[in-house]
């Protein structure tokens, strides 16, 4: 019976049963006979033979149940002799079991990263159908800005598309009258915010829709906060705190499960009259009817936004983008995880190709033991299937290897990695989930165990059943492995494995120096020995001292001063925005008085931010010309700014931009007087160009909260209390928070590149060592086939030199053949990681040809190592051998 008809009797299962049925029937013939000739009428005689041989059903109960327990006995018998045949060759077991860790460690290792970061649901109602709008307008080179709060309610009220809309709102607030003033991450909520996500707090309620209507001092806690803050006491429902100089009481705990999505302290609801007042960069939701795609609901809400422009005139030109929310909340990290997946694959791919290699090195031995065994009876089938139990073997081991790996990488990512990941294009931050290794990762490994099993048995066998068996049993005979088709069969291999290791350096190469050219990009400034932290003064509260611009002012030059005179603060200064910070970046027209006016589609736009007077300094921006702000630069002198390098060179070319006024088209910035241009920051990426930035001096337009930047030598823990301490002289109820130094900022932005440098590397050194140590099998393969040619060259004369040419020019050949296909696919797959290349391009010709060139090293030097002991045979005992 041929493999596909003993695969097929075991899926259809009733091949057994029909031979049982006609054998039994034979037997029923046959006693019926023997009754009918002693007198029994036949009718009589086939009655009493059913009856003495029983039922159908009954033998084959008993039939089937012999086969289960002979087949639990063979395959018993089967591993047991997989085992000691694996311990016969402990250094083949040891280099495959090790060879399969590492492929399959890698790639459990990603799968879970992958799983849990990019596949796993967000806990939330519906997140498949969860989507972020933001508004867009193309004339002022916006791509996504949040809407108002009056956008919101037009929206909510005049789709079709969404079921339901959302609206919240990122903000801070100090918390006071329990200990020391506490500045804690805040979220305003509309009061569906329960109802929409679908989250039901550990304690308490939800906000009530009703409560919309008129405002609702109510508070929900952040459940990592409640557990800090309050210890996870059960009684803190229906407390009551103050928040910002108000009184508000707390009505529910959120799951933990939440702080994914929204990692902040505490939750309170909008009011319907702030919802109106509310101005733009707010963030909004929607959950799409069931049926409707993203490219309807975009279509909608941009036609909405055009009947919207006609009623409200100053959103004329603005748009709307609808993006599913479960692509932009990993959208930074999505790539690099799916370029390292892609690249764990490849790895796979090595060891499954050294494995075969391995595979078909061993058949070499046991060729005889194979053509014995058949002689005496062994069925192909029984060959076949021992094989493939040793083969399963060594891949269970090397999963059980692997999975032990992959809870490593695991650790070290949950102990390395990232905690938080920036949002593009949203000023905000979102905490990554924790990654484990569960039942799905085991089953995962399980079904990759047995693949490999399989796929890397069945190529030994298959090779050698296909020869005559006397072949086997002759002296000398060369057998299935030594045949044309095994030879293939390992060119093959080698050539894939040098394409796949030749892919993998290219990779790590682009990576290498694409990673180099963004560390060496400078930002703008020097991050080292620069502590970041926030104030936000409690301006909204009712009977806040802080209500007024001016006081605003007042306190945080207060604050300033106090902290340049602590012990080891070098120098210090306040930013509206810090580089880097993902905060959201204020970005208005202005036109140059001096300059005829722009044509009506030109819009002159810029960055804009307010600073303190040494705060270039500080930031050790440059400045290139004119002056830094000074003290004096408040509301009562001349309205001045500070432009950057970047807008004088796009806005003002060869003219001296020093005296030139620049208007803002705000009724609170009159014209201002351009008194110096100082260097260009990377504000969002150090992967994109600075934009266009004007500086005004925060004294000249006061807000309710501001960045601290302090140039210090020492470290954030050791200098914060002084300058908490500076801070609480001036008011004792003002919070810090937000601390942190500059150069973890600078690391934040870089992480996904940062993460594909470091694990490509690894891989591409994994792909390097496994193609090397496959080529190196070949070729002591090559070697051992060819000793008694080498020994016949030898003793007619044949140089070193030939030997050595003659034993490494076919593998040489091989590698060089998959070198070129690894260069072609490369140069198709590399465009994939566009968006993780800084200053390199994909297809960069130098970067190929070195990644080649060290392949093809590699390749030389494992060829090298067994072809030079070649030299080395004597003649004599070459020629004896066979």
């Amino acid at each position: 019976m041929g493999l596909p008809r003993w695969l097929a009797g075991i899926v259809r299962g009733g091949g057994g049963d029909d031979s049982l049925a006609e054998e039994l029937r034979t037997h029923v013939v046959l006693r019926a006979d023997d009754l009918e000739r002693g007198g029994l009428a036949r009718a009589e005689a086939v009655r009493r033979a059913r009856l003495e041989f029983g039922g159908f059903e009954t033998w084959r109960e008993a039939s089937h149940r012999e086969l289960r327990w002979s087949a639990l006995g063979t395959l018993g018998r089967d591993l047991r002799f997989g085992l000691r045949m694996l311990g016969k060759a402990p250094g083949f077991t040891v280099v495959a079991v090790l060879t399969l860790a590492l492929g399959i460690g890698a790639n459990t290792a990603l799968f879970t990263l992958v799983r849990d970061i990019l596949l796993r649901p967000l806990p939330v109602r519906a997140a498949h159908r969860l989507m972020v709008v933001w508004n867009n307008n193309r004339s002022e080179n916006w791509s996504r800005i949040g809407p108002s709060g009056q956008d919101y309610l037009d929206w909510r009220e005049q789709n079709h598309s969404f079921e339901d809309l959302f609206l919240f709102e990122h903000g801070s607030g100090t918390l006071t009258g329990e200990g020391d003033p506490e500045q804690v991450s805040g979220l305003r909520v509309t009061t569906n915010f329960g109802d929409f996500l679908g989250v039901q707090p550990l304690l308490g309620r939800n906000f009530r829709l009703d409560e919309a209507s008129a405002r609702h001092n109510l508070m929900l806690l952040g459940y990592r906060y409640w557990q800090q803050k309050y210890n996870e006491d059960r009684s803190v429902i229906g407390r009551a705190v103050t928040l910002n100089g108000e009184r508000y009481t707390i009505i529910g705990v959120l799951p933990a499960s939440l702080e994914q999505l929204f990692p902040v302290d505490v939750v309170v609801p909008f009011d319907n009259d702030k919802l109106r007042a509310s101005d733009s960069d707010l963030g909004v939701f929607g959950r799409l009817r069931p049926g409707v795609t993203v490219r309807e609901a975009d279509v909608e809400m941009n036609a909405l936004m055009q009947r919207i422009a006609r009623v409200r005139p100053e959103r004329k030109g603005f748009g709307a983008v609808v993006v599913p929310l479960e692509t932009v909340w990993n959208q930074s990290i999505r790539r690099a995880l799916l370029v390292l997946e892609a690249a764990a694959a490849f790895i796979l791919l090595l060891a499954c190709a050294n494995i075969a290699n391995l595979l078909l090195s061993r058949g070499i031995a046991r060729r005889r033991e194979v053509a014995v065994r058949m002689s005496l009876g062994a069925g192909r089938m029984q060959v076949l299937r021992q094989f493939l139990v040793e083969s399963t073997l060594l891949a269970l081991m090397g999963g059980g290897a692997g999975l032990a790996l992959a809870a490593l990488c695991v650790r070290l990512w949950m102990r390395y990695g990232p905690a938080v990941i920036p949002v593009p294009d949203a000023a905000y931050r979102v905490a990554l989930p924790p990654v484990h290794l569960g039942m799905g990762e085991v089953a995962f490994t399980l079904t990759l165990c047995v693949a490999i099993g399989v796929a890397c048995g069945l190529i030994t066998p298959v090779q050698m059943l296909r020869d005559n068996v006397s072949d086997g049993l002759k002296e000398g005979g060369r057998g299935s492995i030594s045949a044309p088709r095994g030879q293939r069969m390992r060119a093959v291999l080698v050539v894939v494995e040098a394409a796949l290791a030749l892919l993998l350096v290219v990779g790590a190469s682009l990576m290498i120096r694409s990673f180099t050219s963004l560390l060496a990009t400078s930002p703008g400034f020097r991050p080292q020995q620069l502590l970041t932290l926030r104030i936000k003064l409690a301006a909204d509260a009712a009977g806040s001292p802080y209500r007024d611009r001016t006081r605003q002012g007042a306190a945080f030059k207060a604050f300033l001063e106090k902290v340049r005179d602590v012990p080891g603060v070098q120098s210090a200064a306040l930013t509206e925005i810090v580089p880097l910070s993902q905060d959201d970046m204020d970005r208005n027209a202005f036109v140059i008085r001096e300059h005829p006016a722009p044509p009506a589609e030109l819009h002159l736009a810029a960055d804009d931010r307010d600073v303190s007077a040494g705060y270039f300094a500080t930031m050790g921006i440059p400045l290139l010309r004119g002056r830094d702000f000074r003290d004096a630069d408040d509301a009562q002198h001349p309205q001045v700014v500070v432009i950057d390098e970047t807008l004088a060179r796009q806005y003002f070319g060869a003219e001296d931009p020093l005296g030139r006024h620049i208007q803002v088209p705000d009724t609170t910035r009159p014209p201002r007087e351009v008194v110096g241009v100082v260097g260009a920051v990377h504000d969002s990426s150090l992967s994109e160009q600075p934009e266009p930035t004007i500086y005004f001096p925060y004294l000249q337009g006061p807000d309710q909260q501001m960045s601290l930047v302090v140039r210090t030598p020492l470290p954030a823990g050791a200098i914060l209390p002084a300058i908490r301490k500076a801070i609480e002289s001036v008011d004792p109820n003002q919070a810090i928070y937000a601390v942190r130094p500059m150069e973890e900022m600078v690391g934040e932005v870089t992480s996904a590149p940062r993460i594909a440098f470091a694990v490509l590397n690894v891989l591409a050194a994994l792909a390097l060592i496994l193609a090397a140590i496959g080529i190196y099998g070949v070729t002591v393969y090559a070697v051992s086939q060819r000793t008694q040619e080498v020994g016949v060259r030898m003793a007619f004369g044949a140089p070193p030199r030939a030997i050595l040419s003659l034993m490494m020019g076919k593998v040489t050949r091989l590698t060089l053949l998959g070198a070129g296909a690894g260069l072609v696919v490369a140069l198709a797959l590399t465009r994939l990681m566009g968006s993780l290349l800084y200053r390199v391009s994909g297809t960069d010709p130098a970067i190929f040809a070195a990644a080649a060139g060290l392949v093809l090293a590699v390749a030389t030097v494992a060829c090298w190592i067994p072809a030079r002991r070649a030299m080395r045979v004597d003649p004599v005992v070459a020629l004896r051998q066979e």
